[in-house]
């Protein structure tokens, strides 16, 4: 019979696809032989048979019967053994190929969460560039209303504006400026969500 040799260590190391292509050409020929075992048996018990009803229509006698019975038991218990074995060889196959299998699916499923890791940081990193222009502008525009504020503020002050004008801007540019923090809020807090993706 063929056994693999070495040590369980050697196996670890080798590609789990490498080792059930290997596996594969062992279990065909063991299957074949186990075929070619299986039709020896047959033909030993149709021989028993044979000889069994030759013995009773006195075409043997009890001497020849029993020699023929001994010399088939003999080249059955030889059949049996090979049997045995090639059944214990191809149940260590079977269990080697279903843990190659897992190994190969677990392959497999960490390539496919590495893919979409990386794709999810290159969209993180889109976004994020995106966003950034967006925050940069956000905070440009809050900082241009601060300043049109403290000028506004001035004019009043220099009675450049009536007071109803300057509530009015006034009241404007607030209302601008909560909803530009507002914003700013949301896309740093979502800049920082990216960061973290990137950063994985």
């Amino acid at each position: 019979m063929s056994h693999r040799e070495g040590s369980p260590e050697d196996i670890y190391d080798m590609d789990p696809k490498d080792i059930l292509a290997q596996y594969s050409v062992e279990w065909v020929s063991l299957k074949k032989a186990y075929e070619e075992v299986r039709v020896g048996l047959q033909r030993i018990r149709d021989e028993l048979n044979k000889i069994d009803q030759m013995f009773k229509n006195n075409q043997l006698s009890e001497q020849q019967h029993m020699e023929r019975y001994h010399q088939l038991w003999l080249e059955s218990t030889q059949i049996i053994q090979v049997k045995r074995e090639i059944e214990a060889r191809l149940s260590e196959i079977q269990q080697a190929m279903q843990k190659a299998d897992r190994a190969i699916k677990i392959r497999e499923e960490e390539r496919r969460r590495r893919e979409l890791l990386e794709q999810e940081r290159a969209n993180a990193m889109i976004e994020w560039m995106a966003l950034r222009e967006g925050f940069d502008f956000i905070s440009n525009k809050r900082r241009e209303i601060d300043r049109g504020l403290d000028q506004l503020e001035l004019q009043r002050r220099r009675r450049e504006v009536s007071e109803e004008e300057y509530r009015r801007r006034h009241l404007e540019n607030v209302r601008q400026l909560a909803e530009l923090r507002a914003i700013e809020g949301d896309v740093k807090n979502r800049l920082n969500e990216l960061l973290e993706i990137m950063r994985k």
